[in-house]
Formats: structure tokens, sequence, C-alpha cells
């Protein structure tokens, strides 16, 4: 009778011992972070980008939010003499206008002076013609003819040094909105970088957002999926740790019933 006291005590103490020696270990793997969804913030930092114009000349946009502007060669190369030449007229602008009235008046008068000495020969002629050349007056020291000749030359002189001067300070003025065009004309190719820049802008702010709301959806999915990884691990322990202790009291029942039978039946034998 001792054969089977032993054989059943041995087959219970197996079961309770696989039971301790295997739900321990499956329990303490549900504490295991081994394969649960890892949770790092979403990469939504500002995307630079680098945006080419028609002509050549590119924009370039950094990390920090500072702009750089790089024109083409041949950009740079037109933007320079733009300069230079913006230059050059604000130099022949600011220039004293002396020089310039005189020799606008010596051409002018150059011009006036053949007419002039005929004018004066034709009256030379008249006054020979008429027995008067040579005729001098208190007054006026010759005809009055030669009187108003002179005035009129003198009126022409005049006149042709008042234009001289208004011409001379015209072409100051022009030589300054010349050069005020050429300045304004070399800021044309950034303009056009400019111009180039805004659409990109658009279409970045909206890559921009898009790229932030997927980062939001990302995030909650990786949070979900923790959640529900840390939910179906707790459910397991709560599971195997109900199966552990209804196992342990089955044992423990087990062994108790078997100690209980085997008694009796150690009894009915002695009686026997």
């Amino acid at each position: 009778m001792s054969f089977w006291a032993d054989t059943l005590s041995g087959l219970i103490g197996d079961i309770a011992s696989g039971l301790y020696s295997k739900l321990p270990t499956e329990i303490s793997g549900l504490f295991d972070p081994t394969g649960i969804p890892q949770i790092k913030s979403p990469d939504i930092t500002f995307k630079p980008f680098t945006v080419t114009g028609a002509q050549g000349g590119t924009v370039t946009t950094l990390a920090d939010g500072s702009t750089t502007y790089n024109l083409s060669p041949e950009q740079l190369l037109m933007q320079q003499q733009l300069f230079s030449g913006a230059g050059d007229f604000f130099r022949q602008a600011s220039l004293p206008t002396a020089q310039r009235e005189t020799d606008i008046y010596e051409r002018m008068r150059a011009a006036q002076m053949p007419g002039e000495a005929i004018e004066r020969q034709r009256l030379q002629d008249q006054l020979a013609a008429q027995g008067r050349l040579g005729v001098r007056t208190a007054q006026f020291g010759g005809t009055p003819e030669q009187l108003a000749m002179a005035k009129a030359q003198a009126e022409a002189q005049n006149t042709a040094m008042l234009g001289a001067m208004q011409q001379a300070q015209s072409e100051q003025a022009q030589l300054a909105q010349l050069g005020g065009q050429y300045l304004q004309q070399s800021y044309a190719p950034q303009a056009a970088l400019l111009s180039a820049m805004s659409p990109a802008l658009n279409v970045a702010g909206m890559a921009d957002v898009a790229r932030r709301q997927q980062g939001e959806f990302d995030l909650e999915t990786m949070l979900a999926n923790a959640n529900a990884e840390l939910s179906r691990r707790a459910g397991l322990a709560s599971m195997y740790g109900g199966l552990f202790q209804g196992a342990t009291g089955l044992a423990g029942s087990g062994l108790s019933l078997a100690g209980g039978l085997i008694g009796d039946i150690l009894n009915y034998v002695k009686k026997k």
C-alpha cells in the first residue's frame, strides 16, 4: 500500500512542481519591456529647402530660419554692371556744371556767330550804299541800325548763356535719374528670386502643417499600441495569477485528499 501512496504523492508533487516552475516564468515575461512599442518624439522640426529661379539663382532657407540668396553667374555680372553704371551716373551728376555750361555755350555761339557776321556785313553794305558808313551819333556812337544789331546780338549771347545753364542742369538731373534707374534695376535679380520664393513658401507651409499633423498621428498611434500591449500583458498577468492560485489550491487539495485517502486505506488494512 505504501507503493500506491508514494506513487500518488509523487504524481501530485510533479504536477505542483511543474506549475510552480512554469507559471512564474510566464508571469515574469509579462514584465519584460522587450516587445513593448517604444515611444519617441516624432521629428516635426522645420525642414530647410532651396528654390531655384528661372534664371538659375537660388534661395536657400536654413534650419535657424535665416535665408541666403545666391545669384547665378549671369545675374551677378548683370548686377555688377548695373551697380557700376549707377555709380558712374551719380558721379557725373555730382560734378559742378560750370564746365558743361561753358561747353554748351561755346557750341551755341559757334552756331550763331556765322549768322551774326553775315548780318553785320549786310548792314555795312547797306550803310555804305547809303553813304552813311562811318556815321557816329553823339548818344550811341554809331548808327541806330548798328545799335539795334549790337543789342540783338548781345541778347542772343545772353539767351545762349541762359540756355547753356538750363541745358547743363537738365543733363545733370537726367544723369541722376538714370543713376536711380540703374540702381533700381540692379535689384531686379533679387526681386525675381523673391517672386519665385513666394509660392514655394506656401507649399513649404502646407508641407510643414502636414508633417506636424503626421507627427501627432504617429505619436497617438505609438501611445495606443503601447497601451494595448500593456493592457494585454496586464490581462495575461491577471489570468496567470488566477491560474497559479488555482493550481496551487488544486495541488494542496490533491495532497490533502491523497493523504486522507491513504490514511483511510491504511486504517482499513490494519483492521483486517
